[in-house]
């Protein structure tokens, strides 16, 4: 089934118009860009005979890991996402959509997921740049 997805992201890369081989990182992981500032980063893997594809993007850099609000922020700004949430990685804070696929995952639904999560990352980089 890994390989079934990896097909479904290469063929939904190509329908986007991204050639799949020149986003390609390593087999199952793609860099791809909306526009010179909203980078979207795809990960397909397998884990535990399950299949996972997971869509992210880095939002801004976490000015202080410490500050309680911040992550207080970030926990009320993911109940208005939908299928979506913010994470902090390091000192960035992503915004990112983890699936489990299943025989019934399709191209409507990654290209679902990587629009919204480069909607969300633009959205929300342009409203804290305030």
């Amino acid at each position: 089934m890994h390989q079934q997805i990896i097909g479904i992201i290469e063929a939904t890369l190509k329908t986007l118009g991204i050639n799949p081989t020149e986003a390609k990182i390593n087999e199952g992981q793609y860099n791809i860009s909306k526009d010179k500032s909203t980078e979207v980063l795809i990960d397909v893997w397998e884990e535990n005979e399950r299949v996972f594809f997971q869509a992210l993007s880095p939002v801004t850099k976490l000015k202080d890991v410490q500050k309680a609000e911040v992550l207080m922020m970030l926990l009320e700004e993911n109940h208005g996402l939908v299928e979506a949430s913010f994470a902090v990685a390091k000192d960035d804070i992503i915004i990112k959509e983890t699936i489990e696929c299943s025989a019934f995952f399709n191209q409507e639904r990654a290209i679902a997921t990587i629009s919204r999560i480069a909607f969300y990352s633009e959205t929300y980089r342009n409203k804290w740049a305030m």
